[in-house]
């Protein structure tokens, strides 16, 4: 994802200098070498050290983190202390943390925005358009399809094991509560656009249902997230999950104790990373907003579509994510984001501008109106 990242940044932005920041400098310099152009550079940097994080950070007009979520935090942190806006993918189980340091950012003076990628980010923004439409909000209903292989890199791989785990907490927010659920619960089926089409999608941890109820406004009462892979990705994770594969159970083999979680991790990442990978990668949104207008009850349906496999090739996950993230990014160092401290896609950005940025990368949001179904339950 954070090669898409560079890679739009490098095609679309008036950037003078972007530079590549990971702790193996080899691979960043070969990234910076492919996207050339003489203002690409790499240099190598900890995650984990907050402190050196925020003396490379000083400087620059914007920072995107692009590592997986547990970074997060840290992260946040470096960028708050160097007094640079920052934005990232998602946090899963950070979010609610890193809502919390919205006075120190704004005492920075910087804006903090959380999640600026296909989900959370390009979801919020849909959630944010329908709102904008609505005198107020009854729910908001959100849905993704990932159909790629299981393992394209280990932070995705963490992501699919972390989201089905039965050990994870994942919630739905309903009137002033998350409403904790059991792992594959709320299955639900939904209208993707091809190549997906209509799949089961079951509850996900996602920070959508800590920002949405925050900055929405309106009276939303209901926000939840759902999600899926292909069938037979989910039908493994059920097996794995019966096995108490993907828990922090430990297993005695002989004189040593193996935690299951890491080893299936391992195991999948040494000899399975290309499975669930054959036929179209596909990765799309679904969002529904239902409320009144003119006290008439309206739903508003958005779903989201990209280039086919023959043209993404299996950059369909990390392109949906990096494009958004290269465009946030932009529009933050334009300072299209007026509000200071720890915030969300949906306070930070206008939809419809960020819409068409995607629609000139070939990812095309559409919108739908309809009377509700009425089914306002989670």
């Amino acid at each position: 994802m954070g090669s898409e990242v560079s890679r739009d940044l490098a095609r679309t932005s008036e950037f003078e200098e972007i530079v590549v920041a990971d702790l193996d400098l080899a691979k960043a310099q070969a990234l910076a070498e492919e996207l050339g152009g003489g203002r690409v550079r790499a240099i190598q940097a900890d995650a984990r050290d907050e402190r050196a994080l925020a003396e490379t950070f000083k400087g620059f007009d914007v920072v995107a983190n692009c590592t997986t979520y547990h970074f997060g935090l840290t992260a946040t942190r470096a960028a708050i202390r160097a007094r640079v806006n920052y934005l990232d993918l998602g946090g899963l189980f950070n979010t609610p943390k890193q809502l919390e340091l919205d006075a120190e950012a704004r005492a920075a003076g910087v804006t903090i925005c959380l999640g600026c990628g296909a989900t959370p980010g390009v979801t919020n923004l849909m959630a944010r358009r329908g709102a904008d439409q609505l005198d107020d909000v009854d729910a908001v209903h959100i849905a993704f399809a990932s159909f790629r292989a299981v393992a394209p890199s280990v932070g995705l791989l963490d992501t699919v094991l972390d989201e089905f785990s039965p050990g994870s907490r994942r919630f739905y927010w309903q009137a002033g509560e998350f409403i904790e659920v059991p792992a594959f619960a709320g299955a639900k089926r939904v209208r993707f656009a091809a190549p997906v089409g209509a799949v089961e999608v079951y509850y996900v941890p996602h920070s959508e249902t800590h920002t949405l109820p925050r900055f929405l406004g309106k009276g939303v009462r209901l926000v939840d997230v759902r999600g899926t892979w292909r069938p037979e990705i989910m039908q493994a994770l059920r097996v794995f999950a019966d096995f108490k594969l993907t828990g922090e159970q430990t297993v005695a083999l002989g004189e040593q104790a193996i935690n299951s979680k890491a080893f299936l991790r391992q195991h999948i990442l040494q000899h399975a990373a290309d499975v669930g990978g054959a036929g179209e990668w596909a990765f799309l949104l679904h969002v529904e907003v239902s409320g009144r207008r003119d006290g008439k009850d309206v739903r508003y349906e958005y779903t989201s579509s990209h280039p086919p496999r023959a043209r993404w090739g299996t950059s369909a996950t990390a392109g949906a994510t990096g494009v958004p993230a290269s465009i946030g990014a932009q529009k933050l160092a334009h300072g299209e984001a007026t509000r200071t401290g720890v915030l969300a896609p949906e306070v930070c950005f206008e939809p419809l501008s960020f819409f068409a940025e995607l629609a000139r990368r070939e990812i095309i949001i559409q919108e739908q109106s309809a009377a509700p179904t009425r089914d306002s339950s989670p």
